[in-house]
């Protein structure tokens, strides 16, 4: 006949399971390197770090989006300095014709550098029409039915896209434009000077000049929208540092609520083992308890 233990063996039974549940706990975390392997775990930390992931997912998914602007703008820079150039080479053609024997070679000069614009108007990223606005799909510039007439009368005849702005729109609300549209003044004004330049039939030299004033201004345009890219590229690149300083801040914080110091766990796991242990061999004392002992 034992004697009567009961009382004594369960309630150190008791206490034997939480230490061994806090074993467990503490040797997943050394494991683990996590304070939980799930949220439950976390406690009153569980809403922030949920909160946390949430904006850090958002702010990546912003970064995406603005990384992809900045790569537009920096290609409708990219070609809108191209086109400078193209102006800059024409105007020089124009400069150095000062005879009517030499407008035909600068027709054929003029008609070249209308295909090279031509060609650089529908340029594509990523399979979109960049100068096209909304009609991303649909070829911006075609000169197959286009021939500017005189200097002075505006003709977008050779526009197949519309007038849309690019945008973007950034976590505060901001939105910023981007983009240029292929019948911007200043490509207008190219597009009507060498076309002019390269099809009149009743050029002459004293027309030169009234050309040349047009490139310039077509020139100076060009130069105002390749600025405005940059610039649109500049505010995005600032964007994007701002949010990346934000997710490296907002990831540390979620590392802080959601690891543990794994040499601390090892400790804490030696002190639980040697209670346990302490546990089992009281247990041991208490379950082989007899009377018999006692008479």
């Amino acid at each position: 006949m034992r004697v009567a233990t009961f009382q004594s063996t369960s309630s150190l039974l008791a206490k034997t399971l939480t230490t061994q549940a806090k074993l467990a706990k503490v040797q997943e975390q050394e494991s683990t390197g996590l304070v939980s392997t799930n949220y439950g775990g976390l406690g009153t930390s569980a809403s922030t770090v949920l909160d946390l992931s949430a904006s850090i997912a958002t702010a990546e998914s912003n970064i995406s989006a603005a990384e992809t602007v900045v790569s537009r703008s920096d290609t409708y820079a990219s070609v809108l300095e191209d086109i400078t150039d193209l102006l800059t080479n024409a105007r020089s053609a124009v400069s150095g014709t000062s005879t009517d024997d030499e407008l035909e070679d600068l027709q054929n000069e003029a008609a070249e550098y209308l295909d090279d614009l031509v060609l650089l108007l529908n340029t594509q990223y990523n399979g979109r029409y960049i100068f096209a606005g909304s009609e991303t799909d649909t070829l911006p510039v075609d000169i197959s039915s286009y021939e500017a007439t005189d200097l002075t009368t505006v003709n977008t005849d050779y526009y197949q896209g519309d007038d849309y702005t690019q945008l973007i729109r950034l976590d505060s609300g901001t939105e910023v434009e981007y983009g240029v549209t292929g019948d911007l003044e200043g490509i207008e004004q190219a597009m009507r000077a060498l076309s002019y330049l390269a099809n009149s039939t009743t050029l002459t030299t004293d027309d030169l000049d009234d050309i040349d004033d047009l490139l310039v201004d077509a020139q100076d345009a060009i130069i105002t929208a390749t600025s405005k890219a940059g610039s649109v590229s500049a505010r995005l690149e600032s964007y994007i540092e701002n949010e990346e300083d934000f997710i490296a801040t907002a990831q540390e914080l979620a590392t802080d609520l959601t690891s543990v110091d794994v040499a601390a766990a090892a400790v804490e796991a030696t002190a639980y083992e040697t209670q346990l242990e302490a546990s089992y061999s009281a247990l041991s004392t208490l379950l082989n308890l007899s009377l018999v002992d006692y008479l």
